[in-house]
């Protein structure tokens, strides 16, 4: 196939400046000597399966279903980049969030998890399409080939070990970076099936950053936005939950 004219490298910028916010807060963090447990147990209304938990959004049967009407286009360089980039990117929250439920036994963690793997498995429905190396075949569980993630990852960990309320907006920081990173990914592309996934990626962001902004109200607390502009996050947080 022809390559289309290659875009400017924006990723690694973006995550380089979400890095140095990260580290930078992870860094005045004093790691507890154990995970979740003891006196700071999740409140009940957490433990649930309510509309805060993370409820599941679209599946990977749908997403694959919507792919299938779509024929397979010239992929750029950039494209290319930033599949590898993205399937990355939805690992870490994976990840993240299945070492956070363990530290924290909070379901919202479990639920949001389980939605990240079908964004990871959406992003690789992609790579199959344009026989691309997925980077995340032997990776193990907080491992990650791109450099600069891995390090994120770590910084996140450290925080959010600190306490709940900590976890949380961690929760909030993935996605608050995910929606920044996907909208610049979506500026940059013009493949109708890249552009599919990148939508119902965000739109699943969207509802995950809604989720953690609810559960850090009940808990007293609140996340301001690093990556998006604090009226593109008030917009999202104080609209309703997206379905489909």
């Amino acid at each position: 196939m022809t390559s289309k004219t290659t875009h400017p490298g924006f990723r690694i910028a973006h995550l380089a400046t979400a890095l140095v916010a990260v580290v930078s807060v992870a860094s005045a963090v004093l790691l507890p000597g154990c995970g979740g447990g003891g006196d700071d147990a999740a409140p009940s209304y957490l433990a649930g399966n309510g509309p805060d938990t993370g409820g599941a959004g679209p599946s990977a049967a749908g997403i694959e279903a919507a792919l299938a009407t779509i024929a397979p286009a010239s992929l750029s360089v950039a494209e290319a980049e930033s599949l590898v980039f993205m399937r990355e990117e939805e690992k870490l929250a994976r990840d993240a969030y299945a070492a956070l439920y363990g530290l924290w036994h909070v379901n919202v963690f479990q639920n949001i998890g389980a939605s990240e793997q079908v964004h990871m498995d959406a992003v690789k429905m992609l790579l199959t399409r344009y026989a691309l190396p997925d980077p995340a075949a032997t990776t193990l569980p907080g491992q990650f080939g791109n450099p600069l993630l891995q390090t994120l990852y770590g910084a996140l960990m450290t925080s959010g070990q600190a306490s709940l309320v900590d976890a949380l907006k961690v929760g909030a920081e993935i996605e608050d970076v995910d929606i920044r990173d996907l909208r610049a990914i979506k500026a940059t592309v013009d493949n109708a099936d890249l552009l599919l996934v990148c939508e119902n990626l965000e739109k699943g962001s969207r509802n995950h950053l809604r989720a953690f902004h609810n559960n850090l109200l009940r808990q007293g607390a609140t996340y301001t936005p690093k990556y998006i502009t604090q009226a593109e996050y008030d917009a999202i947080v104080n609209s309703p939950q997206e379905k489909g």
